[in-house]
């Protein structure tokens, strides 16, 4: 088995580019993990989606992964490449994968200049969950759990003053309002729009 040694990584439910992540994270610094060279359709799969990996899997990353830390351990966890991009799944004593990071960009580097010469190996798994999350950056989804939840118990002078400043109009039908101001793009002007309202005459805020 090949392994690669002293890197840092992220683990979250959500995969975060490395650019994304804060200063309060729990950054884990592992000594030593298994690495495994798949083909690229592969990486894709196990990269955006909620997987399950074989038993046989389980067992032969079992305990091989080594954090330089006492008091925390990683039973399941492996490092994936396609010799182009790098991946690194734990999973829970099933096979779920259940947290995934990337790495940072000089440690990706030097680990794929590493495993140049490292043969395929093919692993067993089954798609559990497609993940829409991985679609959005770690700014979009706070900003949309906010909007979200401003949304969930606006009143409806509120709601109607907010419609006329976005979408230019309003009508009396509440839901079909929020409906439209959910479906904003993130990347709009009215989305943005809409954030700053929010944020200005949130209670939370306040």
């Amino acid at each position: 088995m090949n392994y690669i040694y002293d890197i840092y990584v992220n683990l979250n439910e959500t995969l975060y580019d490395f650019y994304e992540w804060n200063k309060s994270d729990n950054l884990i610094h592992i000594k030593k993990i298994p690495t495994f060279i798949i083909d690229s359709d592969t990486l894709k799969c196990i990269t955006a989606n909620k997987i399950k990996i074989s038993l046989n899997f389980l067992k032969k990353i079992d305990g091989k992964t080594e954090v330089w830390s006492s008091s925390f351990k990683l039973s399941y966890c492996a490092l994936f490449s396609d010799y182009n991009d790098i991946i690194i799944i734990q999973f829970d004593n099933d096979g779920n994968s259940i947290k995934k990071s990337v790495l940072y960009v000089d440690e990706e580097s030097e680990i794929l200049e590493d495993i140049k010469k490292t043969n395929i190996y093919s692993i067993s798994f089954e798609l559990i969950e497609k993940s829409q999350l991985m679609l959005k950056t770690r700014k979009q989804i706070k900003s949309d759990s906010f909007i979200n939840r401003e949304l969930k118990n606006i009143d409806e002078k509120k709601l109607n003053y907010i419609c006329y400043e976005c979408l230019g109009t309003s009508n009396n039908n509440s839901k079909e309002n929020i409906k439209k101001l959910k479906k904003l793009k993130y990347t709009s002007s009215t989305y943005k729009n809409l954030y700053d309202i929010l944020k200005l005459t949130s209670k939370a805020t306040k």
